[in-house]
């Protein structure tokens, strides 16, 4: 046994790097996007809407209210007026994480906190959340309005009672005056059951980009074994198959063929067992059709990566680019306006954001191509052709070097 080979530095040294590398990369990934989202929630889209008031001689108090929620919101949400058509399209695109609703009869209601009305009506301002955007973005959009909207409600029942001699009001219309609205939050449209609180998209998402990515480094190994390239183990038993004469460029054809045939089963099966748990959508056909296309162009893009740095290298890069990056920046759990801005520009190319976002769309938002389903089959297009030709290309360039020949005999015998 050659015991000193196997002690050498190029066996142990260039492992034990890639692991304390690889344990230090995934924990400032997770930890950087989930630790403290309030503090990097930036422009987190919010819609307001300013219903029209009934013709009274009572000044505008219902705008007043929305230019000071404009004005109080600093740099964490980005409100966009808008009515309440523009409002239900907003929602049905996924386009806002929710909106905050001003009702008609608002300068109405504070008129009737005065002295002299008949009775009195506390108006009542309305979170609307995005339920389909997942709890944390539910949480983070609530947490931050309310107090905001107090801040307002306070405002301006300073300026009620300033405007007016407490001294003559009674009692009650000074409480009533002093915090002239109240708030509440409802879901915009409630999302449907079995749906995790908003995470059953993501974590289907998170299979089919699995089922892909482990797929390809299943097949990738299992078909260089079978060729001869390498040796096959399987517990105490090597086996050796004969060596065939074939090209990178043919291999990897041959790997991506065996993935995309897997796929359509893969798809089904994933269909099938979260349907027995109650996860199901309006239109079966076209998320196992969407199914088949992530696990098909997420294991093509996995299999040039292998054919670019190898198996081992490359399984890292896999893990990385798939799976570590493309979870934290997919706004799947943390909301993309909640994460630090390399985040931000990372889930613009990750294969992994438009998954969710078109799974979203096929769960919560009746498979609106405009909120994210669209985006994604683009994605997907591009995605699996783009990896489709860096293996060709690759291949075929590896295949013209003499030097990068695959045959273990013309190894040995350099």
């Amino acid at each position: 046994m050659n015991v000193r080979r196997t002690l050498s530095r190029r066996a142990w040294l260039l492992p034990i790097l890639l692991i304390v590398g690889l344990a230090a990369t995934l924990p400032a990934i997770y930890l950087a996007s989930t630790v403290d989202p309030q503090r990097h929630l930036t422009d987190m889209p919010v819609g307001l809407v300013v219903e029209p008031q009934a013709r009274t001689a009572t000044p505008d108090f219902a705008e007043g209210v929305a230019e000071a929620i404009e004005a109080g919101t600093g740099k964490t949400l980005a409100i966009t007026r808008m009515t309440h058509d523009e409002l239900a399209t907003a929602m049905a695109e996924d386009r806002i994480a929710g909106a905050v609703v001003i009702p008609a009869d608002f300068d109405a209601s504070i008129a009737s906190l005065f002295p002299g009305a008949s009775s009195s009506t506390v108006p009542t301002v309305t979170i609307v959340t995005n339920a389909g955007d997942g709890g944390l973005s539910t949480g983070l959009l609530v947490g931050n309005l309310t107090p905001a909207l107090r801040g307002v409600a306070d405002g301006l029942g300073k300026q009620l009672l300033q405007g007016t001699a407490r001294s003559v009001l009674p009692a009650a219309n000074v409480a009533l005056l002093s915090q002239p609205f109240e708030t509440a939050s409802r879901a915009y449209k409630p999302l449907p059951d079995h749906a995790g609180m908003g995470m059953s998209a993501f974590y289907f998402s998170l299979v089919l980009v699995l089922i892909g990515f482990i797929g390809a480094s299943l097949t990738n190994p299992l078909v260089d074994s079978a060729l001869g390239f390498i040796p096959s183990e399987l517990g105490p038993l090597v086996a050796r198959q004969p060596y065939t004469d074939v090209s990178r460029r043919c291999t990897f054809l041959a790997k991506v063929a065996i993935l995309v045939t897997a796929a359509p089963l893969s798809a089904l099966a994933i269909q099938l067992v979260a349907a027995v748990f109650g996860v199901t959508v309006d239109e079966p056909i076209t998320l196992w059709l969407y199914s088949t296309a992530v696990v098909a162009a997420i294991g093509t893009s996995a299999l040039a990566v292998f054919a670019v740095f190898g198996s081992g290298i490359g399984s890292l890069v896999n893990t990385v680019f798939f799976v570590a990056l493309a979870m934290v920046s997919s706004g799947g759990t943390v909301p993309i306006a909640a994460t630090p801005e390399f985040f931000h520009l990372f889930s613009v190319v990750s294969p992994y954001r438009h998954v969710v976002d078109g799974t979203r769309s096929l769960f919560y938002f009746d498979g609106n191509l405009s909120a994210g389903l669209g985006s994604a089959w683009i994605s997907l297009a591009v995605g699996g052709t783009l990896g489709l030709a860096l293996g060709l290309v690759v291949t075929t360039l590896y295949g013209r070097v003499h030097a990068f020949s695959r045959h273990p005999h013309e190894k040995a015998s350099r």
